[in-house]
């Protein structure tokens, strides 16, 4: 009895306590921790895949080319002038949308961006000359011309750093996108 009476009382202290101490800062960052475990639960959580295939070019029975992708798995035995073609996947596995997706992938060392390779519906694409710094839809470089007047061309597919997607919407909780786009072994 004695002990129910005294769970009973510390009970009753506490409510009697509680609403003076949500004014006090201890309560309020409980509160806050609260709110943020919550926030913690139901977050976007984008899972990234990169998969890598080599183009193989055999002939068919009439001598025409045909083009198939060897999946790399872990084998990453390449020679120059192989063409490899990456695809990566972004998946939303959260409970919440992941608002303004961008994925930004490096062109790998000792290779080269294949022009117009680079692809994936619904992305704004935008690519990198300077590692990563910026990124622009067609990148420029200044070239002196033999008279000695320097003028904007095109960068060659040697001097691309990165390629940037961006999705500009929400990518909603279980949903995916894919994004491709293939480099030449130098």
């Amino acid at each position: 009895m004695k002990r129910n009476l005294t769970l009973g009382l510390g009970a009753l202290a506490l409510a009697l306590a509680l609403p003076f101490a949500a004014e006090t800062p201890v309560f309020a960052d409980l509160l806050e921790t609260g709110e943020a475990l919550v926030q913690n639960i139901l977050q976007p959580k984008v899972q990234l895949n990169l998969t890598a295939a080599k183009r193989v070019i055999e002939l068919d029975k009439n001598g025409e080319e045909k083009i198939t992708w060897l999946d790399m798995g872990d084998k990453a035995a390449v020679v120059p002038g192989d063409v490899l073609k990456y695809e990566l996947t972004s998946e939303n596995a959260g409970d919440k949308p992941a608002a303004n997706l961008v994925v930004t992938q490096p062109v790998p060392a000792q290779t080269a961006y294949v022009f117009e390779s680079a692809k994936a519906n619904g992305a704004k694409l935008t690519f990198s000359i300077d590692g990563g710094a910026t990124f622009v839809a067609e990148p420029l470089v200044e070239v002196t011309l033999p008279d000695g007047t320097v003028e904007l061309q095109p960068a060659p597919a040697e001097a691309y750093t990165h390629i940037r997607w961006d999705y500009g919407e929400s990518l909603e909780p279980l949903a995916s996108v894919k994004a491709v786009y293939e480099v030449s072994v130098k």
